[in-house]
């Protein structure tokens, strides 16, 4: 090999470690700095889950865990009761703001398919939203539904799969996302679902590992981020809705 070869294969590698360096500071410093800006700007938006869900995938980077615990403290502080009755049915107070409170059923509905057939769908085309928006709606009292405000309701991406939540919807009634399941309960044992007296897994309205799957919370109050086949018959739904106050 002669010199002028030798040269080259030295800039090669050369350039080789630059942008091996270049890219081991963009993951190790940079990416957690974006996160936590992220998070920081999601929060100052007012979407507390997704603030809640970027500080929660951070190590402790700039104290994002005590930030985490931080909102979470604050959002459970704002609940004036643990419970009320809505609409002839109990549902748990997850969350109160701007004059505005967050219910979740507290029992599991019946189990309900996602969607029909197993395809991929997200959020906005499913037949469970159409189910809650509609049949469901109408059978609250009119004078309840009256309270309900119509919400937009954020479909993040699955933040360990990255499979795409869709566009955003306007909802009376909706599914919580995982990043709401994750910052409205402190523990798997307060997540789990029941009916009856029997544990229920329940459906979210995130998309799990690929877009024929949806992520649920397991008999176990787990998080379910692999998610479920959205055909499946036998994953129970516990509606959610924004109230005003009475």
């Amino acid at each position: 090999m002669d010199a002028k070869s030798k040269k080259i294969i030295i800039a090669a590698v050369i350039a080789l470690v630059a942008v091996a360096a270049v890219a081991a500071l963009v993951i190790f410093v940079g990416m957690p700095a974006i996160r936590y800006g992220r998070a920081g700007s999601l929060e100052n938006k007012g979407d507390l889950p997704g603030a809640y869900e970027a500080y929660d995938r951070m190590e402790d980077y700039r104290g994002a865990q005590a930030a985490k615990e931080k909102l979470q403290d604050g959002v459970i502080a704002s609940r004036s009761a643990v419970s009320m009755e809505f609409g002839g049915y109990e549902w748990l107070i997850l969350e109160e703001r701007d004059g505005k409170v967050l219910l979740l059923m507290a029992e599991v509905l019946d189990a309900r398919v996602y969607h029909p057939t197993l395809v991929s769908v997200d959020w906005e085309g499913c037949t469970l939203r159409q189910w809650l928006n509609g049949a469901f709606y109408e059978t609250l009292p009119k004078e309840d539904r009256a309270r309900i405000v119509q919400t937009t309701v954020v479909n993040s991406d699955n933040a360990e799969y990255g499979t795409k939540g869709g566009k955003d919807t306007k909802d009376n009634v909706f599914l919580l996302s995982l990043a709401e399941a994750n910052l409205y309960f402190r523990t798997d044992a307060a997540r789990v679902g029941r009916s009856g007296g029997s544990v229920k897994h329940w459906w979210l309205r995130s998309p799990g590992m690929e877009a024929m799957l949806a992520a649920t919370v397991t008999s176990e109050g787990k998080l379910g981020f692999a998610g479920s086949g959205v055909s499946y018959n036998n994953r129970g739904v516990r509606p959610a809705l924004w109230i005003t106050k009475g």
